[in-house]
């Protein structure tokens, strides 16, 4: 396997991950701009809009492009996000060309913009009705009082109402700029071909010579709304059994972006000692009949958003969770922190990490994520095993606040 940066007159980092035992070809270009970075009368729901409406262009549509070339082709946006991507086996020259199309042509009507409202607010209705969505929104809405991640990230209904040609294109020329952006290719990669491609697109192109003489450095959201948690959330509405969801909320001093990626998986070393299937306290909640295969935990961190979600189904929801509260924030973990707990868990992420080099959309979608906390995906493996059992003990004091602690309970009608 082979990593190598390729260049190009438009200052838009474009990496490859070559490995020729390979068949297949996956992109993904990545813009550092999602759901969070609604300040400034940017309405919620605008990263998401944009991302679908992108693919829409003056006499085509990126999407058929795509399969025309032999490409399946998607997209995605997360809390800080939007993402553009494409698989092949054959023409990888081309498609790139169309990824390329697909970030730096922008066309936006009144006439497109009205027909796609109308069908993200049935995707927004659509989570409305989902009891798993409901429980994780009114929790980050409880962790986050009056915060952007309060917010699903499609927007509400109101908020796309909001959504205008106009203010999309502002959007995107404010966030959509080369520096902000960066492109993996990882699998079958001819580079000849590549530079070949990319040299008739900078003589050609004139939308890429245009994106390319956009600069600035666009605020983010970076850091949240610290307002207080608010303890306790109860809902009624259609369900078939009870959910709870407990919500951790960390409030991060970390000043250098590369260090939000290792207190991530410190996070996951613990959760997966002291929560995980071979856990004592989960053993025991199975035994009690407490949880079932529902029971689970979610940590994310974004930026300088850090927080940890943990759900199931229950029929008795409030024991579940005050079991693990007291579990949690007496201390009752301290004995499952072990050297050899430690240390499976460490082999199980190791052996995560090589597993990954099988697959390529894993892979690179990694690379281009770590890309912006200023990382390369090679150096995971080290920051995995520099992990020490006094570090997890250090994190496990200085997380559970019982103030940053919150509790949703979901019953039926």
């Amino acid at each position: 396997m082979k990593f190598c940066e390729i260049d190009n007159p438009w200052q838009i980092p474009i990496r490859a991950i070559i490995n020729p035992k390979f068949n297949q070809t996956f992109a993904i270009a990545m813009t550092d701009f999602g759901s969070l970075d609604i300040f400034d009368g940017i309405p919620a729901g605008s990263a998401h809009f944009l991302e679908h409406k992108l693919f829409a262009k003056p006499h085509y549509d990126s999407a058929q492009r795509f399969a025309q070339a032999g490409a399946s082709s998607n997209a995605f946006t997360t809390y800080t996000k939007t993402a553009y991507l494409f698989k092949t086996v054959t023409n990888v020259a081309d498609n790139l060309e169309i990824l390329l199309d697909l970030i730096s042509q922008p066309y936006f009507t009144t006439v497109n913009v009205a027909q796609e409202r109308g069908i993200i607010a049935q995707e927004i209705q659509m989570y409305t009705d989902m009891p798993d969505w409901i429980v994780e929104q009114a929790t980050l809405a409880a962790l986050y009082p009056q915060d952007a991640i309060d917010f699903d990230i499609a927007g509400t209904t109101d908020s796309i109402a909001q959504i205008t040609a106009p203010v999309l294109n502002q959007i995107y020329t404010h966030y959509y700029l080369p520096q902000n952006f960066c492109i993996y290719l990882a699998g079958k990669v001819d580079l000849a071909e590549i530079n070949a491609k990319l040299q008739i697109l900078a003589d050609h192109n004139h939308h890429l010579q245009m994106f390319a003489q956009r600069h600035g450095r666009p605020q983010l959201h970076q850091k949240p709304h610290l307002l207080p948690v608010v303890p306790q959330t109860t809902l009624r509405t259609i369900a078939q059994r009870p959910r709870f969801m407990l919500g951790l909320r960390l409030i991060p001093t970390i000043k250098q972006s590369c260090a939000m990626i290792t207190l991530q998986n410190q996070l996951e070393f613990l959760f997966a000692i002291i929560l995980g299937d071979s856990s004592k306290i989960h053993q025991t909640l199975v035994h009690q009949g407490l949880i079932d295969d529902s029971f689970g935990y979610t940590i994310i961190v974004e930026r300088y958003y850090a927080l940890v979600l943990i759900s199931g189904e229950s029929d008795q929801p409030q024991v579940v969770a005050q079991s693990l509260e007291n579990y949690l924030f007496q201390g009752a973990f301290i004995s499952e922190l072990t050297r050899a707990n430690l240390q499976m868990v460490q082999r199980e992420n190791l052996g995560s990490y090589v597993f990954l080099q099988d697959y390529l959309e894993n892979l690179a979608t990694e690379a281009v994520e770590l890309a912006f906390y200023d990382l390369d995906v090679r150096q995971m493996p080290q920051i995995l095993q520099q992990i020490q059992l006094k570090d997890l003990k250090q994190l496990a004091e200085e997380i559970f606040q019982k103030e940053n602690w919150t509790q949703t309970f979901l019953y039926p009608q």
